[in-house]
């Protein structure tokens, strides 16, 4: 049963908004139900911003010119069915098969990199417009020419570029994060620091791997996942910690493996 324009009216009126594609969307979702569809929409503010990102993200992939071959490519590896709000998405099988149709493993560093260039949000989550955009705008509709793009830009992007590596080393967390997560488990997290952090720091990240273990401390949060890489490089360069200086911004953790390591000594 369609929705109808009286429906429509009558949502946008009790709901005070002016979007008839927001309206439809909750009446659809409620059986053209109105007392239903209002409260649903009331109640959902966060469903309500993602339905109209969506809006707005459809909107504006109309200015741009989309390869036949591109959309072709996401139709592929896409779930048969919608998420809640509407939005078509590549979920974790697709991500499988459009990794190793590219020729790349889950556990290839490289992923990260083309995860933040689509802008996922989490692991196995592709969403169509982020998907279309961002390829339509380096001008790669085959999976040879994406693959060219990743090996010929992102990847030497992400060894010759400081703040490159940072911004993928940060936004790993956030991506890797369970849902409705604040903290990674220490085992997990560990997995991405050995395969992020640059080699000539893993004596010093076993170390502080292994007074975690100590110290019975299993979950790592946002602000220590970030600092931990500049305290690698700290403590690199002065192994036994002589220069530390409490009174920084690290996070307590850090002072806590400070003492640890003194204590050791």
């Amino acid at each position: 049963m369609g929705t109808t324009s009286s429906a429509v009216k009558d949502f946008l009126e009790v709901a005070g908004i002016d979007s008839p594609e927001i309206a439809s969307f909750f009446l659809k979702r409620n059986h053209n139900r109105l007392t239903a569809s209002i409260n649903d929409y009331f109640s959902n503010p966060r469903l309500v911003e993602q339905v109209k990102q969506n809006l707005e993200q459809k909107r504006n992939s109309k200015s741009i010119a989309l390869s036949p071959k591109l959309k072709d490519i996401f139709e592929k590896y896409k779930e048969s069915e919608p998420d809640p709000t509407g939005g078509f998405y590549i979920g974790v099988d697709g991500t499988l098969q459009y990794l190793k149709d590219l020729g790349y493993e889950p556990e290839d560093t490289i992923v990260l990199c083309l995860a933040n260039f689509l802008e996922s949000e989490s692991v196995g989550d592709f969403r169509e417009q982020p998907f279309l955009k961002k390829w339509s705008a380096v001008g790669c509709d085959t999976l040879e020419k994406m693959k060219k793009f990743i090996n010929g830009t992102l990847r030497p992007k992400l060894v010759s570029d400081p703040k490159y590596f940072i911004e993928i080393y940060q936004y790993t967390f956030k991506f890797i994060l369970d849902k409705g997560e604040k903290k990674l488990p220490l085992d997990f997290a560990a997995e991405y620091w050995r395969l992020l952090i640059p080699k000539q720091y893993f004596s010093e990240l076993d170390r502080f791997i292994h007074f975690m273990h100590m110290s019975h401390k299993r979950k790592v949060s946002r602000d220590q996942w970030n600092m931990l890489l500049p305290f690698l490089e700290a403590y690199h360069e002065d192994p036994e910690l002589k220069n530390y200086d409490e009174s920084q911004s690290w996070p307590l953790l850090m002072d806590e493996f400070y003492e640890f390591i003194k204590g050791q000594q």
